[in-house]
């Protein structure tokens, strides 16, 4: 099963072909990474590890899998080894690294925080499936524990190698305002920098190093004061420009994808492909503006500028897990 997997991306032998001779299966048929767990003894991650890439070009992924989440993480997982080979089209190179995250609430939850490694091409199959989701359960405190994720990857993860760096967030809650020293020592092994204890001087450091985003659905296990401070959080944390909301998690690749294109300024080609896969299936013409309207604001700027795009040679902040210029080359 797990030799079927892998021939689903085409020639297994040939390692990281580049865009131009691969064939990749269309995004729209995900693939059921059962069939890789089922036959390899795959261990639990865990985020008490440091990382390094050596790639130009990285994406992190970092994915909800509480309760409240229902049953989307599966769905999202199903199509989430489609991303490397388009994502590589529009970054124009298949020197790229691909990062899988999952993060619960540490303060009810086992397997809190887990963090796979670095991947390329037909390995992110044995990544994702390592990932333990079925038990989705999560404390209901109307917070969860993207701070420690965010802290984790100011600490422990070091992309000083590439150019461009993308993180996309997958959820539907909020996380908490400081990162806990007994949570931090727990889940991520390491003590609380007084400097970044504040989970938003984190995100002000993280952004600095890599594009961020939040992929923000629709939550239904809150109402009122609850759930309307959860999309505000994000605008806090990201600007309004990072937070993209979707209501289809089928969609989460095109998302990624159209990010992406938008960045790279090739909006008109991600959009033409887009309508050609999905405006001949039933229900196209709502699967494309689903996806137009997620990626609206992307590159828009911030609430005072709102639509003047950032310069996309401006340099990033270079530092020990610090990325160079967006697109300067």
């Amino acid at each position: 099963m797990y030799d079927d997997a892998l021939r689903g991306y085409g020639h297994v032998q040939q390692v990281n072909p580049p865009p131009s001779q691969q064939t990749p299966p269309p995004i729209s048929a995900p693939r059921d990474l059962r069939q890789v767990a089922s036959c390899m003894a795959l261990s639990i991650p865990t985020a008490l590890h440091a990382l390094k890439s050596t790639a130009s070009n990285v994406i992190i992924v970092v994915t909800d899998t509480t309760g409240s989440m229902g049953t989307k993480p599966p769905e999202i997982f199903k199509r989430l080894p489609r991303l490397y080979y388009d994502a590589a089209k529009y970054l124009g190179s298949d020197d790229l690294e691909i990062l899988f995250m999952t993060h619960r609430d540490a303060r009810t939850d086992d397997h809190a925080i887990q963090v796979t490694r670095f991947g390329r091409g037909q390995e992110l199959d044995t990544l994702l499936a390592s990932f333990y989701i079925d038990d989705r359960s999560g404390g209901g405190q109307g917070t969860e524990s993207q701070e420690l994720v965010t802290y984790y990857l100011l600490k422990q993860v070091d992309t000083s190698s590439a150019r461009n760096v993308y993180c996309f967030f997958i959820t539907d809650e909020a996380g908490c305002e400081r990162v806990e020293e007994y949570l931090a020592q727990r889940e991520l092994g390491l003590s609380v920098d007084p400097e970044f204890a504040n989970t938003q001087a984190i995100f002000q450091m993280l952004k600095r190093r890599m594009n961020v985003y939040c992929v923000l659905f629709e939550t239904t296990s809150y109402s009122g004061d609850l759930k309307n401070r959860i999309k505000p959080w994000w605008k806090r944390m990201l600007s309004p420009e990072g937070v993209l909301p979707l209501d289809d998690e089928r969609r989460i690749v095109d998302v990624i994808l159209g990010t992406l294109a938008v960045m790279t300024n090739q909006l008109a080609i991600f959009t033409k492909d887009l309508r050609s896969r999905q405006l001949p299936t039933q229900h196209g013409i709502v699967n494309v503006q689903s996806v137009m309207k997620s990626i609206s604001m992307v590159g828009k700027g911030t609430d005072s500028d709102p639509f003047v795009p950032k310069p996309k040679t401006v340099p990033l902040l270079a530092g020990p897990a610090g990325t160079k210029s967006l697109l300067d080359r």
